[in-house]
This record gives C-alpha cells, sequence and structure tokens, in this order.
C-alpha cells in the first residue's frame, strides 16, 4: 500500500551514514536508489558458470534446469551489486577467488569468527549421558555436524566411513548433529519424496544401535559434544566453509577434513588435522581408524586446531 521509500526513508528525513547488507538477492540495489551513502556489500560465493557442468556441486545429482535458471538470476544480481557497493567483505580467500577478477579490489577477507570462550575443550569424566545415549569409560566418539544431512557437506561419503568404522572398531559410539534436510545441493529431485539422509540409509546396512542422529541441537550441547568427540569427520564441496568446522577447531577437536579447496586454507595435514579426497572412503576410513584406535596420539591435532583458530579466526580478531 505505499511505496519503499515510505517504509525505509524515515519521517524525519534522516538518513544512514552506511549501509550493509547482502550482495547477492536485489535488496541493496533498490536500496541504493533511497540513499546517499557508503554500501558495503557481504559477498557470499559466485557459483560456477550456470550454463556448465560445473554448477553441480556433486556430479552425481545434477542441477535441474529449474536450478540453472534461479543461479542465472543469482549470478546477475551479484554482479550488479559489485558494481553498486563500495566495498565488500568475504569469510575465506575461496570465496574472494570466486568474485570476477577485476572486481576483487573491492573485497576484503574477514571472517565471521569463533567465539572461543564457548567452543573450548572441557574435561568431561565418563560414563556420561549424553541425549540418551550412555558414553561408556572406553567408548570412543566419532562425530558429524552439519546444518543439513546433504550431498553437499558429504553426508553419504561420512556414512559410508562411519559403516567401516563401526565394523572395525568395538565400543565406538557415532553422533551426528544437523536438521534431516537439504540447503545446497541439487539431490532432491533425484532421490523421489524422501529426504537425503532416508535415501542414504536406504542404500546400505548400518549399525544404529552405534549411529545416532541427534537432529538440530541447543548451542551448548553442541560445544559438549565437540568435547566428547574424539575425532570430527567435516566434508564439504568446493563451497562456502561451514562454521561447525571452525567451532570443532576451536574447541580443540581432532577434525578430519575433505581436501578441497575452503578446508584446505585451514587445515593443514598432520599439523592442525588430517585430510583426504572427498570421495576417499578408504582413505578417509583408515584415517577415522588409525584416530580412534588410540585417541591421545592424536591429541596435539587437536590442541594445534584451536591454535589456528585463535590465531586468525577468533570473534575478537575477526
Amino acid at each position: 500500500n505505499g511505496t519503499m521509500a515510505d517504509y525505509l526513508v524515515p519521517m524525519s528525513g534522516e538518513m544512514p551514514d552506511i549501509v550493509v547488507g547482502h550482495m547477492s538477492y536485489g535488496t541493496m540495489l533498490y536500496l541504493r536508489n533511497l540513499y546517499d551513502c557508503p554500501f558495503v556489500g557481504y559477498f557470499e560465493l559466485l557459483p560456477p558458470p550456470f550454463w556448465s557442468k560445473d554448477l553441480a556441486l556433486r556430479p552425481e545429482f545434477p542441477p535441474t534446469e529449474e536450478s540453472r535458471v534461479s543461479n542465472a538470476t543469482y549470478h546477475t544480481f551479484t554482479y550488479l551489486h559489485l558494481h553498486a557497493c563500495d566495498a565488500g567483505y568475504t569469510p575465506t580467500r575461496f570465496q574472494l577467488n570466486t568474485a570476477p577478477a577485476e572486481l576483487r579490489y573491492k573485497l576484503r577477507v574477514i571472517f565471521d569468527g569463533i567465539d572461543c570462550n564457548v567452543f573450548q575443550r572441557r574435561p568431561i569424566p565418563r560414563p556420561f549421558e549424553f541425549h540418551g545415549r550412555t558414553i561408556g569409560s572406553g567408548t570412543r566418539v566419532l562425530t558429524y555436524v552439519s546444518r543439513g544431512l546433504e550431498s553437499a557437506r558429504g553426508f553419504d561419503i561420512f556414512m559410508k566411513v562411519a559403516k567401516r568404522v563401526t565394523e572395525t572398531l568395538g565400543d565406538v559410539l557415532v553422533l551426528i548433529a544437523g536438521d534431516d534436510r537439504t540447503n545446497y545441493g541439487h539431490e532432491k529431485p533425484h532421490i523421489g519424496k524422501q529426504t537425503f539422509k532416508e535415501f542414504v540409509l536406504s542404500q546400505d546396512k548400518y549399525d544404529l544401535d552405534k549411529i545416532h542422529f541427534l537432529g538440530r541441537i541447543p548451542l551448548k550441547d553442541l560445544s559438549t559434544l565437540y568435547s566428547l568427540s574424539d575425532l570430527h569427520v567435516y566434508l564439504t564441496t568446493p563451497w562456502v566453509l561451514s562454521w561447525s568446522m571452525m567451532q570443532a577447531m576451536a574447541n580443540g577437536c581432532v577434525v578430519l577434513g575433505s581436501a578441497t579447496a575452503p578446508v584446505e586454507e585451514v587445515i593443514r595435514h598432520e599439523q592442525n588435522g588430517l585430510l583426504a579426497g572427498f570421495y576417499d572412503v578408504d582413505g578417509l576410513a583408515k584415517l577415522a581408524i588409525d584416530v580412534l584406535r588410540d585417541p591421545p596420539r592424536y591429541r596435539n591435532l587437536g590442541e594445534a586446531a584451536r591454535q589456528t583458530i585463535l590465531d586468525g579466526y577468533e570473534k575478537e580478531r575477526c
């Protein structure tokens, strides 16, 4: 019932000193017509060209025509925002390198920041009860955290690794936190009405006495989960790096990550974590089993992981 100006220009006529917003959905292009002040844009990522095969985060689950059209719009708005904004920021060098080379000069790499007071390792005597499961004094804990249990974050790859681990080791518990949904990948048109979790579980037999799905858990429980972890696995296709990996590192977890660009920006193999190929189930499983057979032997990697976050990614520093 009114124009944008009616809602966004105060009655007093006062104007903002600066506008900060997301670069990719069009909003700031309209605001630029209203406000004569500097505009700072958050640059999330520019996906591969929407007409190319590289747009598929996973070749097994190629994007539909509808997804390609949507990405065409995303590309268009992002390019226009990069021209319209006076400056911008992005969390990682990987994301910076997806920006058009001629416009990268406008962007600075500034990570969001991890609260290392919230995410720090706390001694938890065992046995310990956690979300309905008793963790015994000799139990080794393998953890996985993702906002969505989806292909882009390698949930299916992790489950193959977890299966190897539970079949090889005796007293091990796998704890998985995250919603049963897809946020980024293109798998849904390929798997019918089922969720990706349901699809993955239908593909093989898993020992669900040893693998426990927690769903979404509160922040304080997430920090506890990381403190219980003897090994945390983080997998991703080349995409935006998850806060969960950085939180796990801040919490002193030994992290086994996929050797993909955003992960390799932070984790150095056998220095502050471990790396193996995203699709290398054999390699990932071998490293996981090695760590879980003798967790104290690898604790130095967890300590180095926390120091990495304190040195370059801690909230106050960022």
